[in-house]
């Protein structure tokens, strides 16, 4: 979905030729990933990050255009609203100090954008979900006005044919609907690529699967959405149901949603994933490409990268042709913010994890269901570092039920390790796994902390929106700090 789209009234005949392009696409797809040498050279590491742009009183400020015009630098790129950013991270190898180049990368982009968005009295705020966000705020002028977001609004919308709703439970549970995708946009997140050998592809992505809702307690950043205290990481929710294309009580709900943990663990490679995705899912942009994908080596694969791009897996496949091919996995459940250090720590966890779990895992998934594993992200979600998980321990003939945080505990020497197997320097291993550590100690999340600040904040006598707005003033204050959260202050 990063290239622009043409706004364009398809006909069945463009939707007829384009599902005919998508499987000569998995065609090529599975010739190429068996091809000797493809995809073959050393784990190299990336990421985007999505942040909100915020005025002087920490409302939105829907002006990305004005930023990215001034920047001119193509690794900044437009999102869904008007009030969000993307920067694209250069990949890095996966040894010596790839984190901590990241984070180096980031703060300078962060820097960067900042003095761009301060001529305009803004800032630029990497977190999950902005807490002073306005219903307002999510109505159809906020949307960014290009091509590919008008032409996603108008492929789902007619998939679904009414408004989208959400209702999403919590302390202060939230129902609204929305004849738009603005909704979505009000999702930010830290999406993490890693790049995988395709002999190892469907171990990792399933390590990854496993490990997912761990990553997902520990950095949760999105508690709060208009007002409404709801889940830990109320992304999940409002991702699904944002943009749920679907129809309860028609034929169709019986499809999966387009926003999914997914559909169970990999057999044997990356095909399967592609596969499935053209199998499950209507295409909604059938925009067509001149390259015959069975002509060239390695194919481009426009059409199936575009439908790949319109659906959204919390774990997903990417296959890209560039540097003579190659697979990634990106993980697109971390949620932006609070703090570079701590994103890239929830990244070490999570890629160390991966490296160290994915050469045994098939002996894991043997006693683990994959519905157990989308059963702890689900839980994850809800209940960040208090949730109870289904695990499998040594010794135990099933899973069961077991702390998150005991959990992720016992795996920090895992996380460790793999990072070690990937090849990072020692004192990179320990300044990422001691803030996992810390932030452990202290049972402290971005989530965690936000709820606690509005609650000190109403305690003062503040209501409901007045406290939002000094508590994400005090967010901006304490993220400007460049301190991990842990050492974030707690008085109002």
């Amino acid at each position: 979905m990063g290239k622009d789209i043409e706004i364009t009234d398809y006909t069945s005949e463009d939707y007829k030729k384009f599902s005919e392009r998508l499987y000569d696409c998995l065609k090529a797809l599975k010739k190429t990933i068996s091809t000797a040498g493809f995809g073959e050279g050393p784990i190299t590491l990336g990421a985007e990050l999505e942040t909100y742009i915020v005025d002087d009183k920490g409302d939105v400020a829907p002006i990305n255009d004005h930023i990215l015009t001034a920047m001119n630098d193509s690794q900044f790129q437009h999102e869904l609203n008007k009030f969000n950013l993307e920067y694209n991270l250069a990949p890095v190898p996966a040894k010596g100090r790839p984190f901590t180049k990241m984070q180096l990368e980031t703060d300078n982009a962060h820097a960067k954008a900042s003095r761009v968005a301060a001529l305009h009295k803004a800032r630029i705020v990497p977190i999950g979900i902005l807490p002073t966000l306005s219903l307002d705020n999510l109505q159809s002028d906020y949307m960014t006005d290009i091509g590919r977001y008008h032409m996603l609004y108008r492929g789902l919308h007619k998939l679904r044919g009414e408004s989208f709703k959400v209702n999403i439970n919590g302390n202060d549970p939230i129902q609204l609907e929305s004849d738009h995708v603005t909704l979505e946009g009000a999702n930010t997140s830290f999406q993490i690529h890693m790049r995988i050998e395709p002999e190892k592809f469907a171990d990792s992505f399933n390590a990854a699967q496993l490990i997912t809702p761990l990553a997902v307690a520990l950095a949760a950043n999105s508690p709060i959405l208009l007002g409404h205290r709801l889940w830990q990481e109320t992304r999940v929710a409002l991702f699904k149901q944002s943009i749920d294309s679907r129809l309860r009580g028609n034929v169709e709900w019986r499809q999966p949603s387009r926003v999914s943990f997914g559909h169970g663990w990999v057999r044997q490679n990356a095909h399967e994933l592609f596969a499935e995705t053209v199998a499950l899912y209507p295409p909604i942009i059938p925009q067509l490409s001149n390259q015959n994908p069975m002509t060239t080596f390695p194919p481009n694969l426009d059409e199936l990268n575009l439908h790949m791009g319109t659906t959204w897996p919390w774990n997903r496949a990417v296959y890209s042709s560039s540097n003579e091919g190659h697979l990634r996995i990106e993980m697109r459940s971390i949620p932006s913010g609070p703090t570079t250090l701590d994103m890239m720590g929830s990244a070490a966890f999570f890629i160390g994890l991966t490296a160290a779990l994915r050469d045994g895992i098939s002996d894991v998934l043997s006693s683990m269901p994959f519905r157990f594993a989308e059963h702890n992200f689900y839980r994850a979600a809800q209940n960040g570092l208090n949730a109870n998980i289904l695990w499998p321990i040594a010794g135990q003939s099933h899973p069961m039920e077991h702390s998150i945080t005991d959990i992720i505990t016992s795996l920090l020497p895992l996380m460790a390790e793999g990072l070690v197997k990937l090849g990072l320097d020692a004192d990179e291993i320990e300044k990422y796994r001691s803030n996992i550590e810390n932030r452990l100690s202290e049972g402290l999340t971005g989530s965690r902390w936000q709820l606690m600040m509005l609650d000190k904040y109403e305690q003062q006598g503040a209501n409901r929106i007045e406290s939002c707005h000094a508590m994400t003033q005090k967010y901006i204050e304490q993220q400007a700090s460049g301190k991990s959260l842990v050492e974030w202050s707690l008085t109002p």
